[in-house]
């Protein structure tokens, strides 16, 4: 076994055998996330004691007062491992960002039984499969940015029941099918971000001018068609409205006058007609 093979067999094993009782079988899985490799482990890894059994003392491990592990954070290291196995065994896990690190595999739907995320973090990687409809379990779930991956399949209705959902960043991955009408019901949502998937198809969603509190909206570089809703103009707070390279069609809705925070409108190359409403250039 090379040395990076071994550590990663130590990393798994000591940190989360304090917080779950494994079965045989079960560790054997844990231990089983490593590939192999023949460089050394980088940073954060170089820097820790593989033979320390408290993680929390790790530079990449946040622990609560009771040594309940809270976030795990490991950015722009090139890991080239699957996706953590067990990870619902972290009950108290609140923040979770990997990215950059080149993971591969599938988005495990146990991750919907972490109820206490917040942020989900696992951009720039190289995942594939569908996204879970197990995440519409968490409803503390305020982030969850999953951009610049492979992933593939529809965009599940289930995260409309993520009632306090922030930020949704999907953008340059290879989803497809339509916007679930169901992101209406995000109240809190400030920004989506679903461009760069150029299979995802249908109309833009009336019930998006539900989200009173979006600031982005990026559907560029996608197969959207239909008008522009004029429910937009119900979106006081939006700054940046994002749609070029869409099949989109019909005029300008007037309505996208009222968004009064709007900065930045990205409309070219569709097939839109008609006029630039008087609203937009008073």
């Amino acid at each position: 076994m090379n040395s990076q093979s071994h550590f990663f067999n130590l990393l798994l094993f000591t940190l989360l055998l304090p917080f779950s009782h494994s079965s045989t079988n079960e560790l054997t899985t844990l231990l089983s996330w490593t590939q192999p490799s023949t460089n050394l482990p980088t940073p954060p890894f170089s820097n820790i004691n593989p033979l320390d059994t408290n993680p929390c003392k790790w530079s990449f491990i946040t622990c609560s007062s009771q040594n309940l592990v809270t976030e795990i954070i490991i950015q722009n290291v090139q890991l080239a491992l699957p996706f953590p196995p067990n990870i619902s065994s972290f009950s108290n896990l609140q923040k979770l960002v990997i990215s950059g690190t080149n993971l591969t595999g599938t988005i495990p739907s146990e991750l919907g039984n972490c109820l206490n995320l917040i942020t989900i973090d696992l951009s720039s990687n190289s995942l594939v499969g569908e996204i879970p409809s197990t995440i519409g379990n968490l409803k503390n779930l305020q982030n969850l940015i999953l951009n610049s991956n492979q992933l593939t399949g529809s965009i599940p209705f289930h995260l409309g029941h993520c009632v306090n959902l922030k930020t949704l960043d999907i953008f340059d991955n290879n989803l497809t099918g339509n916007l679930p009408n169901e992101l209406g019901n995000l109240t809190n949502l400030e920004v989506i971000r679903a461009g760069g998937n150029k299979d995802i198809v249908g109309k833009i969603p009336e019930e998006l001018g539900e989200c009173k509190n979006l600031t982005v909206l990026g559907l560029a570089d996608t197969k959207i068609s239909g008008s522009i809703p004029r429910s937009l103009g119900k979106l006081t707070k939006l700054q940046t409205i994002s749609i070029y390279s869409t099949s989109i069609s019909g005029e300008i809705p007037r309505e996208i006058g009222n968004c009064s925070e709007l900065v930045n409108l990205f409309l070219y190359e569709n097939d839109l007609s008609g006029e630039i409403p008087f609203e937009l250039v008073a």
